[in-house]
């Protein structure tokens, strides 16, 4: 009986779903809950499945460990990519979930699931320049969803442009570093190569003067999309950058490299903090608190100590939540305009649609890292270990925190103002007619961010398990 490689299973089964969804785009609570349905069940199979036993399904023995061959390319599921993985499933399926009640008819539910498949694939492909390549290819398909429907697409043009400008930085990084090994005396090699490496990744998590692409998805993108990409795709970004410095200790050994970092990460959250702060819409209001966010991983890796890998893994897990929370908010706010998300066009907004202006301004709260939310917990830790070496850059991070609860209470006095009435003192527009089950996946949203935000000693645990993994750093 042949024994079928685990790579097979984990990106054969979405890949088919995904066509199968396409023909059932008509009815939307199939195709999301399909979606959502085969995420969830790789995602446990991944993560509760031995990686070296055989099984059977059915009349098929599948073996999660044994690598795939394609065109001489290993794709292997390694212990490393477990968690990982797992948490680009169930992510996966939290957010198609939901965009049940959001994107009817949508080609969210079949891309999103093929595109799940690439970005999975990138973790597992072995060779780390193909993984950037199935990170282009899963870039260029988020951008269909993302502008469907709309007449513009701005932000996906920039979002696929500027993943293709890094595509190259990393090609050469690669061919620099396999250089090195042949060649390890020349150590300007590995100084052009930290150099490229920076570069490519600054551009893919949209660091100065490469952040115009997070505001410009923001600001004419599809909410859930937006949550996706922000999530899933910046998310196995992140995880590409540990692939590379876990494949090349010699690279993560740079003593300059830490100091990269952490300069990348205190502009990002600085420049952040100042655009979040003096914002007038809302939905870019969304993309520089995102910035604040990756700039905060990127100064928690600059640590160079697997405390900090595990403090960014928590903001990483704990991301999904606050962005949710805030496009499903944003969702709902901008049709109380017409898609008009600017702050004192949705003055009063709160009297006509309670939830979502609930959800926007809890979820804006998570994502800037401010009690009580489970990125509170991620910050202030980040904030205590660089204060270990340098208290002016964990005052300059807590201000540039502080700098995005700025724009968010802007927002919020202009969502809780007394709305505008007529002579008579009714208030003007039409209330928002709510789905109930709307109103009950923000609920279960709030309560899953107070509740964590008050238990993160398992999401801790995770995070560290998953940092552990990564041996490149010291304790």
């Amino acid at each position: 009986m042949t024994t079928i490689p685990g790579p097979v299973l984990i990106l054969g089964l979405p890949l088919t779903m995904a066509v199968l969804l396409q023909l059932l785009r008509r009815w939307t609570t199939v195709t999301a809950w399909l979606a959502a349905v085969t995420s969830v069940v790789l995602g446990t199979a991944v993560i509760s499945l031995p990686l070296t036993q055989t099984w059977q399904l059915g009349q098929w023995q599948i073996r999660l460990g044994a690598p795939l061959w394609v065109l001489g390319r290993e794709v292997v599921l390694q212990p490393v990519d477990r968690l990982p993985v797992t948490f680009l499933f169930f992510t996966a399926a939290g957010i198609f979930i939901l965009a049940w009640r959001l994107l009817p008819h949508s080609n969210f539910f079949p891309i999103g699931l093929a595109t799940t498949a690439l970005l999975v694939g990138a973790l597992l492909v072995t060779q780390v320049v193909y993984a950037a390549l199935l990170v282009e290819i899963a870039a260029i398909l988020a951008v269909f969803p993302l502008h469907e429907g709309s007449k513009q697409a701005k932000g996906g043009l920039r979002f696929m442009t500027y993943t293709s400008l890094a595509l190259p930085g990393l090609m050469v990084t690669q061919l620099l570093l396999d250089l090195y090994a042949i060649f390890p005396n020349d150590r300007g090699l590995l100084s052009t190569s930290a150099v490229l490496l920076s570069l490519s990744f600054a551009i893919l998590l949209g660091a100065f003067p490469f952040q115009n692409w997070l505001s410009a998805v923001t600001d004419d993108g599809s909410p859930p999309v937006v949550t996706y990409i922000f999530t899933m795709n910046l998310g196995v970004v992140w995880f590409m950058l540990l692939a590379y410095l876990q494949s090349y200790t010699w690279l993560s050994e740079q003593a300059a490299l830490g100091s990269v970092f952490n300069i990348l990460g205190l502009l990002m959250m600085g420049l952040g903090g100042l655009l979040a702060a003096s914002q007038q819409r809302l939905g870019r209001l969304v993309g520089y608190a995102t910035l604040v966010d990756n700039g905060a991983m990127l100064l928690a890796l600059g640590t160079q100590r697997i405390g900090g890998i595990a403090l960014a893994g928590i903001m990483l897990i704990s991301r999904p939540l606050a962005l949710g929370l805030m496009t499903v908010g944003l969702a709902g706010l901008r049709r109380l305009s017409a898609g008009d998300d600017d702050r004192e066009t949705l003055r009063g907004a709160v009297w006509r649609a309670p939830w979502r202006t609930a959800a926007f301004l809890v979820g804006g709260i998570a994502l800037a890292g401010f009690p009580l939310s489970l990125g509170f917990t991620a910050r202030w830790g980040l904030y205590r270990l660089i204060a270990e070496q340098s208290l002016f850059e964990a005052a300059f991070a807590l201000l540039s925190s502080a700098g995005v609860m700025l724009g968010l209470i802007s927002a919020m006095r202009a969502l809780l103002a007394p709305p505008p009435v007529d002579k008579q003192g009714r208030v003007l527009g039409l209330a928002l007619k709510e789905d109930l089950i709307v109103v009950l996946l923000i609920v279960v949203l709030i309560g899953a961010t107070f509740t964590l935000s008050i238990f993160p000693q398992g999401i801790s645990r995770v995070a560290l398990e998953m940092a552990s993994g990564y041996t490149f750093f010291a304790p």
